[in-house]
């Protein structure tokens, strides 16, 4: 029940931070897979959901640090000469995201896409609600700003 509830979420999740449908559901199901491994210590958390959303959001960090390392790679590799093509599902969003810190991109993604409220998120990232609020705070601030220079 718990997988097909929150399943469809955390690909949601995946798909805002990351822009790519296909790696947002093998994060997911990464995720899931955790979770059962060890549900014994999952189902017995405060909130086995949190618990889920916190690995999904690690995961996706983690992709994403390995995607800038592996650009940066490409790139002095490549100098120029190649150019790989996007193929991120959307990449509006997720191009605005990329201004944002990774932390300020999971806050961002699970108020706005999870549909989480500040509690809960503070609970799935482990900070505190002052932190989510100021974190919220600080990527509107970024994103008005992309915007401004992008006008």
């Amino acid at each position: 029940m718990l997988f097909r509830s929150l399943y469809p979420r955390l690909v949601a999740v995946g798909v805002a931070m990351l822009g790519d449908v296909e790696v947002a559901r093998d994060l997911a199901q990464e995720t899931m897979a955790r979770g059962h491994r060890r549900w014994v210590a999952v189902s017995s958390a405060d909130s086995p959901e949190a618990w889920l959303r916190r690995v999904m959001i690690n995961l996706v960090i983690d992709h994403l640090r390995r995607r800038r390392v592996e650009a940066r790679a490409m790139e002095r590799l490549a100098r120029g000469a190649v150019h790989v093509e996007d193929t991120r599902a959307d990449p509006r969003l997720a191009e605005m995201l990329e201004v944002l810190s990774d932390r300020q991109r999971a806050v961002v993604t699970l108020f706005y896409v999870d549909d989480l409220p500040i509690a809960a998120i503070a609970k799935v990232l482990a900070i505190a609600p002052g932190t989510v609020k100021a974190l919220l705070w600080k990527a509107r601030r970024s994103l008005e700003r992309h915007l401004e220079e992008e006008s």
